[in-house]
Order: C-alpha cells, then structure tokens, then sequence
C-alpha cells in the first residue's frame, strides 16, 4: 500500500514537471470586482484559462489607470473598456479589438429628483471618473444638447453612494445593472437619464489587447478570447455559483448575494445570448459607432479606416450562433468541389483552386476559421457525381436545377452573369437566339444550362461536351454550331485561346445565378455558409473580379499585322467584357435605389417583397424557418398633428436607426409603408423572434425622440415556414399586431 502511495506521488511529480508553463498574463478591468466580470472569474475558477495555457490575474480599476495604455505599454497583457476603444484606434492607439460582451452600455447619470433632462446637468457637480464621463455614450447624449464636458464639474468618485444620498454632488454616473440597486435598496430618491434614450448606443466591456501581442501570438489572443467566453457561458447559465464565487474572492466592493443576483440580471439582459452570439463583433455595428466619434468631432473623416481593427481570428464578422461554431471547432475543415476547367471563375491547376470562386472562399475562411479542402476531379460531371456521392461537402459555384435539389441547397447567389453563344467570325449576329433551329450546339454536360436549352430551345441539337476547350475547339473545327456558356468564361476562353478564330454572336435570355451548393443532409453547414456568403459586400466581390478580369498576355510588336489584328480584337472583347460587368455596376446601384426607401434608407415595400419571395423558397425547399415581424409606432398620428410632418419624418428616421442597430446582422428591416416597419429574422423560432422583438420594443420605449419625447411602438409576430404563403404569414402578423394594439399598445403578440 505504502509503495502504491510513492508510485503515484512519483506520477504526478513527472506529470508536474513535463506540463508545460502557464504563461502569466494580467486582465486590467474597467470597474471594481462585480458580475460585471462573472465571466472572466467563471474563466479561471473553471480552470478555462488553465486549459488554455495561462495563469491570469485580474487588475482591478483604479482612477490613476489609463485602461488602454496600460496594455499598450506592456503592464498589462488584456483589457476591458468602453466604445472608447474604437475611438482610440481610430486616433493612431495600436490596439486589436478581440471580443465584445455587452451589446448595450449600461452607462447612465443618476441625479437628484429635480433634474430631469440632460440640459438641466448644465453646471452642475457630477460625480464619475474622468474615462466614463468622456465615454462615448455620454458624450454623445450631452451633445444633442450642445453641452460639452467642459459645461460640467467633474467630482472624483467615491464608488459608493455616500455623497449623492447627502446631496453633496447632484448627479453621479452608474451603471444600471448595479448601482441604481444601491439606490433603491437605500431608499435614496433619484431620476435616472439614460444615454440610449437620445440616441447613444454603443458597445460595452470589449476586451482588447495590443497590435503587437495579436501579431505574436495570434494563437494566444485566439486561445484567451475562447476561454473567456467559456467563462461567460458558464457563469451565464450558473448565476449562483458564480455569486458565491465573487461573495469568496472578488467582493471588494462588499456587495450582498442579494445585489449580484440582481446585476446578473440585469446583466443578461445586456448581453442577450439567446440572439446574439457571446463575445460576438459586428463590423457594421463597430462603424456605426465609429461614425458616431466622427459627428462628435473625436475622430475626423480620413480616420474612417477600420481594416485592421477587429483582431482577425477573433472576427466573427459573421454572427454565428453557438452551436454553429462548435461545428467548426469539431469539424475544422470541409471538402470543396469546383470545376475544373472554367476560368476565370475557377480552375484546378497543379492540385490547386484558383480564380474567382477560390478567391471567393478564401474571403469566406478568413470570416470563419472553417478550412476548405479541395476535393479533385477532372471534369463537371465528375464533380457533381462527387456531390450525390457524399464524397464533397460544399459546391464553389452552383444553381439549383429539380436534379441537384435531390442532393444539394442552394444559397444566396453571388455570381449573376448573362449567358452567350461563341461561334465562329463567320457566322452572323443574332439578336433572337431563340430563331435558331436545327444546329447543334454545345454546352458542358451536367451545367444548368443544358436543362434550360433542352426545356425551351427544342428546336436545337444538344452537344454535351466535358469541358469549354473540348467546346470551342469543336467549334473551330466546324463540328458545332455553337457554344453557349458565361459571358466572362467565354470571353477569357477567346481571349486567351482562340482570338482571331471565334467570337461572341448572340445573348440568350438567360442570366445564371449561382451560389454555393450545400450538402442537402447538413443542415447546421447550410446555415454557416447562408451567412457567410450574406456578409460579402458588393465592394469585396468587385475586388476579386478586378484581380482576375484583366489582360494576362501582352502582344508583341514585332509579329505578324494579322496577329497584331487579332490581338486587338482580343483587347477590344476584353473591353466589351470590363464594359458590361461597369453596366451591372450601374445596375445594381440602381436597382438598390429603386428598392430603397428615400426616407429612412432601409429597403421598401419592393424590397421587402423580393426578401420575402426568397425566404418563402427557403421555407418551401427546405424548412427553414423565418419570423415575419410588423411594428406600428404608437399615436403617429399624434406627432404629425402636434408637431408637423418635418418632425413627423425625423421620427420616422429616428426610429428606423433605432430598429436597424438593434437588430443582428442577418436580419432584415424595411419600410411597410406609412409609421408601419417590416422586420425579416432568418432561421429564427417564435421564441427567439418574440425576445427580439422585445428588446426592439424596449430600445424605442426608452428612446428619447427630439422635439418629441418618448414613443411606444406595437409588435404583431409570424412564423413563415414551408405551410405557410407570404400573404397568409403577412396576414397573420397583422393580426397579431392589431392583437397588441387592442391589448392597450406598447407589447409584442404573436399568431400561433
């Protein structure tokens, strides 16, 4: 017994000594210990930080500390601070924004009874720490009354709530998740202005670290933020525990169990984990707050660069959803199919993917650490074999057709391009593809296109050919009439191989869309990639094209004048091609205004029915469900009699704003029509659309409307499933919505 003792105290001696040190790393936090900081304790109580390889001590705040450069000069390895941080980068500081916790600042300014609106703090002593009071949030709000810092007595804080109950100071600021706590439970009467009443929201608690730490060790940063939003999940869904635990080790402040239940309350309410991912970045919601700095003068215009901001590996710049990046972390990479012969869109050359498309999901990788393995075939056919096989998760560029939905889903397209017929230079233009009849004509076997020409073109002879060379080549030699394929793939081909032999001699009626095919079995991929390909803009997919839509070849001087004639007429089709895809430039930035409401910018009625089109093919295909929400403001009507339709308009732009930063990236908002919005959640239950809509309605009850007040709004709530048609979904919400209205206004109801 005793030798089995020495055996194993010998055991985890070695085991002690071949672990691998913790790296010590210093958290500097931006309040004193609270459930503020559950999360971070949660981390290290749970030994989350241990598994990641750190030993973390948490520096608690204190008014001689600069947060930021504290960890700029090294003191400290992370940090945690306000919105001040966008602002920071944006003036030269090098810091790397890693994750956000808190979706909406709890800041507010607590005053005596007798002082109600911001304007009335003007000279007046107000207690707080320099770093809050210059906060955005409070900044901002102090604008909308012309007032400025300078307008105002800075007391330095006590941090307990001694000197406001004495009215020693007439305003002090707090955090509503635990300060306006104190107050009540002291009975001690106070008005609470809040900043987000007028307009003021910004992040809160965004831990941080500097550039240089982030380009070091990527890794580190990546292992520190995983565990940190462990440590939240836990002490999220383990409030008790993690009371007892702050009441043992991080209770400076003496705070009762009572008052941390409270603020962990208050706090989830904060976070909303249930609609936002924890620990999740929005890149449009970081410029808004960006563009907030700019109107207040802290930041100037040419500033506006936030590139390198958001610590990469840290992004999401799509919001997933836990079980989303668990299928990640678990599954780390999927197999890729691709055509193997279709540039500039996309090729395989030595074993590798290249072109458009795989510049495309380069993109799509940097947004989601998910790794895409190229899975190699030598033709189409051969790749679409590999998709109902099972053999490929994920097709790079695909349209639905009733044969492949036997196998695959489709997302949103992100490449739109006409189709063309190449021929030989001597056969004429045809306006009316359509007027052709008995000629062959090819197109690769297994494209979309051959269903299309089969279906409406019968008076045509179908070529199925392997591949666009085999194709053009056969043209050439006169075996086909034609060739019918992309625009920009057939202009590449000619340009390239065949300039002085073929050319383009019709445009069909027909536009490909294509998107990225999805195993149809893998439901949790489909959503990922859904996102993924929604979060590229315009701009992005316009700077892939311009890197591969150019001439690779130059034309020697000294060769033959025929050569120099074909040469030209490659230039002059490359042209026609840069030429076209400008024109659908245009055409998007018009289509997008002809779908925009001129008023608030959000999409219109038009837009609104072109989203709802697709979701109910989302539905009918394959199940996924998407709540279908119609807000009212409350007494519009009111506001235009009472005060005119100008400030009837800026309320109708206030409360767009309102809405659109509220919700999550994914969603969609637009313009029903009059003070009525529509708000389109994909993938989203009735449960999760009803707490959405819930904090969209206590955003607006809390929001202070220039010239105006407070404002209420009604919600009516509707799921749009694959039984369910847009008109009686719409319907339904409507429904709901008078529901609410008849219930006195002011909540959110629901059709079930």
């Amino acid at each position: 017994m005793q030798l089995g003792r020495w055996f194993l105290v010998l055991i985890l001696t070695f085991s002690v000594a071949w672990t691998a040190p913790l790296e010590k790393v210093r958290l500097q936090l931006q309040w004193k210990h609270q459930f503020e900081f559950a999360g971070f304790y949660a981390a290290k109580e749970q030994g989350y930080y241990q598994e990641a390889g750190f030993d973390v001590e948490f520096v608690e705040y204190n008014p001689s500390i600069d947060v930021i450069e504290s960890v700029l000069d090294g003191t400290n390895t992370f940090g945690t601070t306000y919105s001040s941080l966008i602002a920071a980068y944006l003036q030269g500081k090098e810091v790397r924004f890693i994750a956000n916790f808190f979706k909406h600042s709890p800041l507010a300014i607590a005053t005596q009874p007798h002082i109600r609106l911001p304007s009335d703090l003007f000279g007046k002593r107000i207690e707080g720490i320099e770093s809050e009071l210059q906060s955005a949030t409070i900044l901002m709000m102090l604008r909308r009354f012309a007032m400025g810092l300078k307008d105002i007595e800075i007391v330095t804080p006590t941090f307990n709530i001694a000197d406001f109950a004495a009215k020693k100071v007439d305003a002090m600021v707090v955090f509503v998740t635990n300060e306006t706590y104190m107050l009540d439970k002291a009975e001690v009467p106070y008005h609470l202005i809040k900043p987000s009443n007028y307009g003021a929201e910004f992040y809160d608690v965004n831990l941080f670290c500097s550039k240089t730490y982030a380009v070091q060790s990527p890794e580190r940063v990546r292992a520190f933020r995983d565990a940190s939003i462990r440590g939240w999940e836990y002490a999220l869904s383990h409030i008790d525990e993690s009371v007892s635990l702050i009441e043992r080790l991080y209770n400076s402040q003496s705070k009762s169990g009572e008052a941390l239940r409270y603020e962990a309350n208050q706090i989830k309410n904060i976070m909303l984990p249930t609609v936002y991912p924890i620990g999740s970045i929005d890149p449009r919601r970081v410029r808004m707050i960006a563009e907030e700095f700019e109107e207040l003068g802290i930041v100037g215009a040419q500033e506006m660069n936030l590139e390198h901001f958001i610590f990469e590996d840290a992004k999401p710049q799509v919001a997933l959803t836990q079980e989303e990046e668990a299928y990640i972390a678990q599954k780390g990479r999927v197999k890729l199919c691709v055509d193997p012969s279709w540039m500039p869109f996309e090729a395989i050359v030595e074993g590798k993917h290249i072109g458009i498309a795989a510049d495309f999901f380069g993109l799509l990788s940097q947004k989601s650490k998910l790794a895409f393995e190229l899975y190699p075939t030598t033709s189409w056919q051969e790749s679409l074999d590999a998709a109902k096989n099972r053999a490929c998760d994920l097709f790079s560029l695909a349209s639905p057709t009733q044969e492949r939905e036997t196998y695959m889903r489709f997302t949103t397209d992100y490449v739109d391009l006409p189709i063309v017929l190449a021929t030989d230079i001597y056969k004429p233009y045809t306006e009316d593809f359509g007027s052709l009849r008995g000629v062959k004509i090819g197109v690769v076997r297994g494209y979309a296109m051959a269903e299309i020409l089969k279906k409406e073109h019968k008076g045509l002879s179908i070529v199925e050919v392997d591949n666009i060379m085999q194709a053009l080549e056969m043209v050439q030699k006169g075996e086909l009439y034609g060739y019918v394929d992309n625009l920009m793939v057939i202009a590449h081909t000619i340009q390239k191989e065949f300039t002085g032999v073929l050319k383009i001699s019709s445009r069909l009626p027909h536009e490909i869309k294509l998107g990225v095919g999805v195993r149809n079995d893998d439901a949790i991929l489909f959503s990922i990639m859904q996102k993924l390909v929604e979060s590229v803009t315009e701009a992005q997919i316009q700077e892939i094209y311009n890197h591969w839509v150019t001439v690779q070849e130059s034309v020697a001087a000294d060769y033959t004048r025929m050569y120099q004639i074909f040469g030209v007429l490659g230039v002059l089709l490359l042209l026609f091609m840069l030429h076209y895809i400008q024109l659908r430039v245009y055409t998007r930035k018009l289509r997008t205004i002809s779908r925009t409401d001129l008023l608030t910018q959000l999409v219109n009625r038009m837009g609104l029915d072109e989203k709802l089109n697709y979701f109910e093919g989302m539905a009918t295909r394959y199940g996924t469900p998407t709540a279908v929400m119609i807000v009212d403001i409350d007494h519009f009507k009111q506001v235009n009699d009472t005060h005119g339709h100008a400030v009837g308009d800026r309320v109708l732009v206030e409360f767009a704003t309102i809405l659109r930063k509220t919700l999550r990236a994914t969603d969609t908002v637009g313009r029903w029509g009059g003070e009525e919005f529509m708000v389109l959640c994909p993938n989203t239950s009735l449960s999760q659309a009803i707490v959405i809509a819930q904090n969209l309605r206590e955003a607006i009850a809390s929001h202070y409307f220039l010239g105006v007040g407070s404002l209420t709004a009604s919600f009516g709530v509707a799921i749009l499933d694959g039984a369910t048609s847009i008109d009686d979904v719409t319907r339904h919400a409507d429904d709901a919505l008078y529901s609410a209205k008849a219930q006195g206004r002011n909540c959110v109801m629901s059709h079930t």
